[in-house]
């Protein structure tokens, strides 16, 4: 069946057929076949039944093979089916008529049957490319879409809602106070005009007076509200939520672009952050990585070293060369050991143990522990604290490990001849720790990059050190719930520490 409805051949065929039958049905018992002597003929009515009911068939398989061609699923209109439908049946049904009265004009005069024949055909093919068209225009659904009623009717829509577009974009495009003081004046312009021309009552100064408040109070209500929201967005986006967002819904267009842009900050700052965020984590993880790939063959070097200590050299510069391995190998375990704590302290991943700590006792034994050293670099320790303990809540290794970083660095970088200062207080229920020295060398640095990774404040890098001591005790205060801040006076180095006081 599919093969029959989508061939053009076999469809051509069936309108042949279809044609015949009709000519056949019309023509039995009709007075062409005496007018032609053809003869009458007496034909059961059967037979004309079943020449309708054949023609009947082949008018719907031809209705179903409109708009199918070989190769393709979908229903395809041609040109004459694109036609607007009133044009299309103005200019067949004018075929149609023009044909039809030709048509009785030769059946009076008694023209040849060739002539009749070709007139029939003629209004019989055009009658049933119009049923086809109205057919194909049915299975597309444009059978009303494409009339020029609706084509008028859909160019008017569309035009009359491009023009209230414009109208609405001219409007909301000017500043909301505008909008108001447009509306302000045409009330105005009505009351003047109610006014000259009619009587003048009061209720109508009344009612125009009020309009014209309530939409003062309107404006008002309206950008104060659209200032809360902005002003609030605005603190939140300053406090670090990213996430927070300004509802522009409901704002007049100046303000809601002003909020847009800070929603646009806002949006940028949380990808910068993010970007960050996890730049320093795979940092973090490169560092870890390493090191301990580092502490493997590094820990056997230096167990074979203190083996061929115990052995006899050859020469004394072989004892010097040892010496010399052992140092540097002390030195870049170290290294890999402050490489690994500092990736550990960034990322939190290390257990704290809390406790109540006396702040007093830890720095007393700190300091004790470095009095050697301090002696030997030409230095003094000066410690102030209260005569009362000061305790808070902490982990004693971690505090001890951020007091013994700063008094190693001050003992490394300190101008000889000068004091190293350590003095506690409390201030508000906080308990302050400060550590000022003398650094031998100009700090031309600020205290922001001083505090990063791998700085030092000797920038020939001749002393010792990693550079990491400063950043190992900033993150571990941080873990601590306290806070560190460095401050540079030319020479003066200063590091404050602030832990919350426990109350005993």
């Amino acid at each position: 069946m599919k093969k029959i409805i989508e061939n053009e051949i076999t469809r051509g065929l069936l309108i042949a057929l279809l044609g015949v039958d009709m000519f056949i049905t019309i023509c039995l018992g009709s007075y062409l076949f005496e007018r032609y002597n053809i003869g009458h003929i007496d034909v059961h009515p059967f037979v004309t039944g079943f020449l309708i009911v054949i023609g009947m068939s082949l008018f719907a398989l031809i209705m179903r093979s409109a708009g199918h061609y070989k190769g393709r699923e979908m229903i395809e209109p041609n040109f004459f089916d694109r036609v607007p439908l009133g044009i299309y049946l103005l200019a067949d049904g004018g075929i149609i008529l023009s044909f039809t009265v030709a048509l009785s004009y030769a059946i009076r005069r008694i023209y040849g049957f060739e002539l009749i024949f070709f007139l029939l055909a003629g209004i019989y093919l055009a009658a049933i490319f119009m049923c086809m068209s109205i057919a194909v225009r049915c299975k597309t659904k444009t059978l009303f879409t494409n009339t020029m009623i609706y084509i008028i009717c859909r160019f008017l829509k569309n035009s009359v809602l491009k023009a209230k577009d414009s109208i609405t974009y001219s409007i909301s495009a000017l500043p909301y106070i505008w909008q108001a003081a447009d509306i302000i004046a045409a009330v105005f312009l009505w009351e003047m005009w109610y006014w000259m021309y009619r009587r003048w009552d009061s209720s109508v100064f009344i009612m125009c007076s009020v309009i014209k408040a309530v939409i003062g109070l309107l404006i008002c209500a309206r950008y104060a509200i659209s200032y809360q929201e902005i002003r609030k967005g605005t603190e939140e986006i300053a406090a670090g939520n990213t996430d927070y967002k300004i509802n522009t819904n409901k704002m007049p267009k100046s303000m809601a672009q002003q909020a847009e842009k800070l929603n646009s900050i806002n949006i940028a700052v949380s990808t910068a952050v993010e970007k960050q965020l996890k730049s320093e984590k795979l940092k973090t993880e490169l560092i870890t990585n390493v090191s301990h790939d580092i502490k493997t063959p590094l820990t056997s070097i230096i167990n074979y070293i203190d083996l061929l200590k115990k052995e006899e050299l050859p020469s004394q510069a072989a004892v010097e060369y040892m010496e010399v391995l052992s140092r540097q190998s002390d030195k870049l375990k170290k290294l890999v050991e402050d490489l690994v704590e500092a990736s550990k302290a960034s990322t939190g991943n290390i257990p704290i143990n809390l406790a109540e700590i006396n702040l007093n006792l830890l720095i007393n034994q700190t300091a004790g522990e470095y009095t050697d050293k301090a002696e030997k670099a030409d230095l003094t320790l000066a410690i102030t604290m209260p005569e009362s303990d000061v305790c808070v809540l902490s982990d004693g290794r971690m505090l001890w490990r951020i007091f013994d970083n700063l008094l190693n660095n001050a003992c490394k970088y300190s101008q000889s001849g000068t004091r190293i200062y350590i003095n506690l207080e409390t201030v508000d229920n906080i308990a302050q720790i400060t550590f000022r020295n003398v650094s031998k060398t100009q700090l031309n640095i600020s205290p922001d990059e001083l505090m990063e990774r791998f700085v030092r404040g000797d920038s020939s890098r001749n002393t010792e050190g990693s550079g990491l001591g400063l950043n190992i005790a900033q993150s571990l205060t941080q873990l601590l719930g306290g806070e560190m801040s460095l401050h540079i006076d030319g020479d003066l180095f200063k590091v404050v520490l602030t832990f919350p006081e426990l109350k005993i």
